[in-house]
């Protein structure tokens, strides 16, 4: 499972710069069930929590998780990539889930807006989450970065 796991870890990181998703839907999240929606629904509750600074967010995280926000480790809020940790507020614009097994792994483009500030941040993530003993599914690797100026 290690194996399986660093390959998509390596691949789904490269596919953060390179890759173009397509949309998806974003559902209420279910613990326990195993299909991409709940795997998306996951990662917009952990962008949503993020940029409220919830403590919440820490249960959708497994313990040893790795989390990468513009080249940085980051372990508490905002742990993504052009989110401030405030009144803004997160949209997803694209995402796609895919989960083979007990390893899922979501590529979504975000945005964070704060109205007050007249500020806009774009992120865009690579997210990988594993299916646990109880069924429900934690993330152990999240990779986001800010597209470059030039860059659509």
């Amino acid at each position: 499972m290690h194996h399986r796991l660093a390959l998509v870890v390596g691949l789904s990181t490269a596919a953060c710069v390179t890759r173009t998703v397509t949309p998806g839907p974003v559902t209420a999240v279910s613990a326990t069930s195993g299909g991409t929606d709940d795997v998306q629904s996951l990662v917009q509750l952990a962008l949503t929590l993020d940029a409220a600074g919830d403590a919440h967010a820490d249960t959708l995280y497994a313990p040893d998780a790795l989390v990468i926000g513009n080249a940085r480790v980051r372990q508490v809020a905002p742990r993504f990539a052009g989110i401030s940790v405030g009144h803004g507020q997160v949209t997803t614009t694209v995402a796609n889930a895919t989960v083979e097994g007990q390893v899922a792994w979501v590529l979504v483009d975000y945005r964070w807006t704060n109205a007050a500030e007249r500020r806009a941040e774009a992120g865009r993530a690579t997210i990988i989450l594993e299916k646990r003993n109880n069924g429900g599914w934690k993330i152990v690797h999240a990779h986001s970065s800010q597209p470059l100026p030039w860059e659509p």
